[in-house]
């Protein structure tokens, strides 16, 4: 998803998921000439869609693959030049939490039967 890069854009796109009651279960978001770019994961993705699009804000969806790793240095890596050296393009990365010695992450990828067969 796009927004612009001003005050109060993340208040508005989470005021529109929350009168909706749809829950954002992890995001990421960083900023750069002028545009804000978000990964969000919710609980009701058509809908929120949906909502967005009515709103005007650029968005598009993705089916992830959900990977749980080592929490160690390297496995990111590891993983990343499996998926790579298979010809997977991985699009988004979204960590979801830590557990343990583990961490898992959704991973958007161009193509998802493959990306499956490999983790």
């Amino acid at each position: 998803m796009v927004l612009p890069d001003r005050p109060g854009e993340l208040g508005k796109l989470a005021a529109i998921l929350g009168e909706a009651d749809i829950n954002i279960d992890a995001m990421s978001a960083n900023s750069g000439g002028g545009r804000s770019y978000m990964s969000l994961l919710v609980d009701q993705p058509t809908k929120a869609r949906q909502l967005f699009d009515k709103a005007g804000y650029e968005n598009a969806s993705r089916t992830v693959v959900v990977v749980r790793i080592p929490d160690k240095p390297g496995a990111l890596a590891e993983l990343a030049h499996t998926l790579g050296g298979a010809g997977v393009d991985i699009q988004s990365v979204v960590h979801l939490e830590t557990i343990g010695d583990h961490v898992q992450i959704a991973i958007g990828v161009d193509n998802l039967d493959k990306a499956r067969s490999l983790v």
